[in-house]
């Protein structure tokens, strides 16, 4: 059976999908797999070893170019996200990425472990549906809410699959971006679960999450509880460790999660676990070096506030030795308290 794959990547993390790549390989046997890696800078010299481990399982890798400079015109990705422009790529895969030859394809992300056999759900009907995906159960309430007001359905972008030929024929590439002009006013940035779930919004066919993708961060072990999660572990086809801007992976371990342990199973068996461990230590050292920054910057903070406590000190001493007296104390005071609220308040406006 033919198995076609997508993923994207970049130079600058396509080592960490090699887990992915060799969990894919390894847990599809009776499969004949196409992997087209979407990236906007990978060469066919960087994937020597993953070309390598291809060829041992009698799979295929095939580089498709994406041009972020193009995508740039139409996608929105702020400076600070923790996503780049190339993971939009999805965008396009329809209509200028993919072989014609291709009438369907299964996404996974390189942030993932493949712990089971994908062909059960590949073979499925998509019974009128334009995408297959995980159940919104393990999406967060809030990114349910969020679909609910807008007018869509959830969509799981890790496991979904889609009916290349259905979708080339009912949408062109200016309906599918004319959705992410939509998601972009809510939102401010474009997000593909987000414009998926408007243009697929009742064509959107289910696997219940807990036989098809975990997502393993810290908002899902807290809704869901580590029971729960570790028990998915065992019955899911696939690990995705989603993050936040904190940028947590298991490369990346800010905090711990049960799926880490299986990652790294796979990570010992890599030719580049040595940079792995490596990187690890770089990462590491950066971090600890926005830390002193932090700290360095908090130190101002308690400088600044307690010469503005002695300046109100000050002033209000400086009234009682004057003829401005008590009613000089109490604005000086009343000033510094208004100051503070005023403050507050626009602190916890700008942290929503």
């Amino acid at each position: 059976m033919r198995m076609n794959v997508y993923l994207t990547t970049g130079r600058k993390n396509y080592k960490y999908a090699y887990v992915a790549i060799q969990s894919l390989f390894e847990n599809n046997p009776d499969a004949e797999i196409y992997l087209y890696i979407v990236s906007e800078d990978l060469e066919e010299a960087d994937l020597a070893h993953e070309y390598a481990l291809a060829e041992t399982y009698g799979n295929h890798i095939i580089i498709l170019r994406f041009d972020e400079e193009v995508a740039g015109r139409h996608i929105q990705v702020h400076a600070d996200d923790h996503w780049p422009i190339g993971t939009m790529s999805s965008y396009w895969l329809f209509h200028e990425l993919l072989p014609e030859d291709v009438d369907q394809i299964l996404v996974i992300e390189s942030d993932t472990v493949i712990v089971g056999d994908l062909s059960e759900i590949y073979r499925m009907d998509f019974d009128g549906a334009y995408a297959i995906c995980p159940g919104p159960e393990h999406k967060p309430k809030n990114h349910r809410d969020f679909m609910e007001k807008i007018g869509g359905d959830c969509l799981t972008f890790v496991l979904s699959m889609y009916d290349v030929k259905r979708i080339r024929e009912d949408f062109t590439l200016g309906e599918i971006l004319a959705e992410d002009e939509i998601v972009k006013k809510h939102v401010g940035n474009s997000q593909m679960e987000f414009t998926f779930g408007l243009l697929f919004k009742g064509k959107i066919k289910y696997v219940p999450g807990k036989i098809s993708c975990i997502d393993e961060n810290e908002r899902y072990m807290q809704e869901l509880g580590y029971d729960y999660v570790a028990a998915c572990e065992k019955t899911a086809k696939i690990i995705h460790f989603s993050s936040y801007k904190d940028y947590s992976k298991p490369w990346n371990p800010v905090f711990l999660v049960p799926g880490y342990n299986v990652w790294w199973k796979y990570a010992m068996e890599s030719p580049y676990y040595r940079e792995y461990i490596e990187r690890q230590w770089q990462i590491y050292d950066a971090s600890r070096a926005k830390q002193a920054a932090v700290q360095k910057n908090v130190t101002y903070r308690n400088i600044l506030a307690c010469t503005l406590v002695l300046l109100v000190l000050v002033l209000c001493a400086a009234c009682l030795l004057t003829d401005v007296g008590v009613v000089g104390v109490a604005a000086v005071v009343g000033a510094a308290v208004f100051s503070l609220v005023a403050s507050l308040t626009v602190r916890f406006i700008s942290m929503r």
